[in-house]
């Protein structure tokens, strides 16, 4: 089993306090669900777990060695951005080539993707392409995965399987996903986060979400 673990995340825009006391945890076999109101910095934890923004301190350790420098191309963590993961002039199958994904996967899970692809990414509707994307890392041989709003943009019959697909894979990594279909994170969540005033809160009841200011009502 696999284990990626963050704390002592300190980050700070001016006199603005983003993190400030992060700590979070997801072992292979695992979906954490990561919730918080625009603006509470989750695109910048998970930018600062992946390596690629720097933080006035942050501890990122996989199997409880501490991950150090560009550490993106050891292939551990996959990040799937809150835009676009495909520049516009590459393929989807130059992408599945890129991401060491097997084809076959996605097809059976997207049939749709046979009539386009071949097609440059900028070609097709930004639901199909985004279900895409999402496919394409859970896929690939990454241990970890990370997941910035996923089902933006999709159809509802488009997250419900997405949501299927992720609970089957959760087998073979783990998963963190933040995303503002709150309901659908809390149902596939094995372990739910707030990101509330620059912390991160474990939730173990419905309330502390309204608690913490994240809904105005169950």
């Amino acid at each position: 089993m696999n284990t990626l673990e963050f704390d002592s995340l300190y980050l700070e825009f001016g006199l603005n306090r983003v993190l400030s006391s992060i700590h979070m945890k997801c072992s292979t076999g695992q979906l954490i669900g990561l919730l918080g109101r625009n603006g509470s910095g989750k695109s910048c934890l998970m930018r600062i777990v992946l390596g690629t923004m720097k933080a006035e301190s942050s501890s990122v350790r996989f199997n409880g060695k501490a991950l150090l420098g560009d550490y993106v191309k050891q292939k551990i963590i996959a990040y799937l951005p809150q835009d676009n993961l495909l520049p516009s002039f590459v393929t989807f199958s130059q992408a599945v080539e890129l991401y060491q994904v097997d084809y076959f996967k996605i097809e059976k899970q997207f049939p749709e993707v046979k009539s386009f692809l071949k097609q440059k990414s900028s070609a097709v509707s930004g639901g199909q392409r985004r279900f895409f994307e999402a496919l394409l890392l859970i896929y690939s041989p990454h241990p970890f995965c990370i997941m910035d709003e996923p089902f933006s943009g999709l159809m509802p019959i488009h997250v419900e399987r997405l949501m299927s697909i992720l609970l089957e894979e959760k087998r073979n990594k783990g998963f963190i996903i933040t995303d503002h279909l709150h309901r659908s994170i809390r149902l596939v969540s094995d372990d739910l986060y707030v990101l509330a005033n620059g912390r991160t809160y474990k939730i173990n009841s419905e309330e502390q979400l309204l608690e913490l200011g994240y809904l105005k009502e169950l």
